[in-house]
């Protein structure tokens, strides 16, 4: 039963893992969307690993302020081969000398032992039974002077060995480190907000884009039915003589324009699709399973509101770009720092500890055990390596001076693409604004063609080219609507407007 259980349990987490897919019938609202990026795109999820990895490395640097301990465990077969040279007629002298003095007592100090010996006939010595003197000292000089004995032990040991090094006093390397790693940490943490923001601009921006483009392709359908329809009666009227036949060529040429155009637009629809589908992990999305409208007041907001004001809250140590940028330049002044205090004679100090303990693994390993411990303060520091330290600081101040300018760089940036995005606002509206009054005027012309051809004073195709004449300021309204909901959003973005 348990094991079922942990079954099911494991089933459904493989299930919550699974990409979404667009329901049928439901609708995908801007919160549903965000609330899936939030979740499942890359970019966020890789920006809060980043963020994971410098907090692991902020607390690798503490962990320099606390001691290092390690140990030894080893265990060793020693095999010993020992040749030991053994004096022989040193050994025989003391010998004879010991025994004499066994003997004889104090005498034996008066006797020569080199020149004691005995009389003796050898066997076989036929020359009159001659005696044949023999003495202490000949009879050693018959010895080797020495013999080498070799011995062989061997015996398997362990060693077992504890050390502890604690830092005492390291000129303060040890904090710029910590504060260095501590400033990118924070920026990463920011890292994190930043992305969401970009990615919310970014959706944002599909979802008005969609909503405008499905209204175009609306139109432009209208457009190539109305187009089909006039190039049937340029080419009804060619035949009859009525119209030329460069003006039904005109009529085909237009519809062949309209249907490259609503063909882009629908790859660009079916580009975004995909491109959402990759944001939020969502499948199967489509125009119809999405429910969002562009908020045009706020546009107009946007564009309205006190441009210097927006521009100084963009470059302000508060905004959340000069706040990265500005935990960027700390880390690099506390790399600097750390390059300051690693300069020559300066001497780190530690503490070192380290026990020990060796015996042989034999059954008397208890007596012949040995153990120590060594308490030591030792000092350590460089005094030249070639000039390295100096190129370490030197390239820690080259990165502030780096930081300082891109720091200058982006503040640069951002009011050029501020300016840039507020150019396109105005255009944008400008463009509006004229398509408005266009469209007005068409409408009204439009209405003018159909009024006469209902009094048989004008004629099909005029209807039909007022009308694609109609389509195209529709068109090209909703294509600056597009730009204007683009720019709108970076601007908020960048200067994190909440509204006035």
């Amino acid at each position: 039963m348990r094991t079922l259980r942990k079954t099911i349990v494991a089933f459904m987490l493989a299930l919550c893992l699974l990409p979404l897919a667009a329901e049928e019938g439901t609708k995908l609202t801007y919160d549903d969307l965000k609330d899936s990026l939030t979740l499942n795109n890359p970019d966020i999820l890789q920006a809060i690993e980043d963020h994971r990895t410098a907090s692991l490395d902020v607390k690798d640097a503490k962990a320099n302020y606390h001691p290092q301990i390690s140990y030894t465990l080893a265990g060793s077969y020693v095999y010993n081969h020992q040749v030991m040279p053994m004096p022989v007629k040193d050994m025989a002298s003391d010998m004879m000398q010991d025994a004499a003095t066994a003997i004889l007592g104090d005498y034996a100090g008066l006797i020569d032992l080199n020149d004691f010996g005995l009389a003796i006939t050898p066997p076989g010595y036929t020359q009159g039974g001659s005696l044949i003197p023999i003495t202490f000292g000949s009879m050693i000089d018959m010895l080797p002077d020495n013999y080498d004995f070799a011995i062989d032990t061997n015996a398997p040991y362990f060693n077992a060995q504890l050390s502890l090094v604690q830092p005492i006093w390291t000129w303060g390397k040890i904090g710029a480190s910590v504060d260095m790693y501590e400033e990118i940490e924070q920026a990463m943490a920011l890292q994190i907000t930043d992305t969401e923001m970009q990615l919310d601009v970014q959706l944002k921006a599909y979802l008005a884009s969609l909503y405008y483009l499905e209204q175009i392709d609306g139109i432009l359908a209208e457009m190539e039915s109305d187009a089909a329809e006039l190039v049937a009666l340029a080419e009804g009227s060619s035949e009859t003589g009525i119209m030329l036949a460069t003006d039904a060529a005109e009529a085909r040429l237009t519809a062949r324009q309209l249907e490259l155009s609503r063909t882009q637009i629908q790859n660009q629809i079916s580009t975004i699709l995909v491109s959402l589908e990759n944001m939020t992990g969502i499948e199967d999305i489509t125009l119809e399973s999405i429910d969002f409208t562009p908020d045009e007041a706020f546009f107009m907001e946007i564009a309205n509101a006190d441009r210097n004001l927006l521009e100084v809250q963009a470059t302000s140590n508060s905004s959340l770009n000069m706040q990265m940028l500005n935990h960027m330049l700390s880390a690099t002044e506390s790399a600097k720092s750390a390059a300051d205090r690693s300069m020559y004679w300066f001497p780190d100090i530690a503490l070192s500890v380290s026990a020990n303990y060796t015996a042989p693994m034999n059954s008397n390993w208890v007596s012949q055990s040995g153990w120590g411990v060594t308490v030591a303060v030792g000092i350590q520091g460089s005094i030249w390596d070639g000039g390295k330290k100096l190129n370490d600081q030197d390239r820690a101040e080259s990165a502030v001076a780096s930081a300082q300018i891109a720091r200058t760089e982006a503040v640069n940036t951002i009011k050029s693409t501020l300016n840039d995005n507020f150019t396109s606002i105005d255009l944008a509206l400008a463009n509006i604004s004229y398509q408005d009054a266009n469209i007005a005027l068409l409408e009204e012309e439009l209405s003018n063609e159909e009024l006469k051809l209902e009094l048989g004073a004008g004629s099909r195709s005029d209807v039909l080219q007022k009308r694609i004449e109609l389509g195209q300021a529709r068109i090209e309204r909703l294509t600056n609507c597009i730009t204007l909901a683009a720019s709108a959003y970076t601007v908020e973005y960048m200067t994190s407007y909440t509204g006035q």
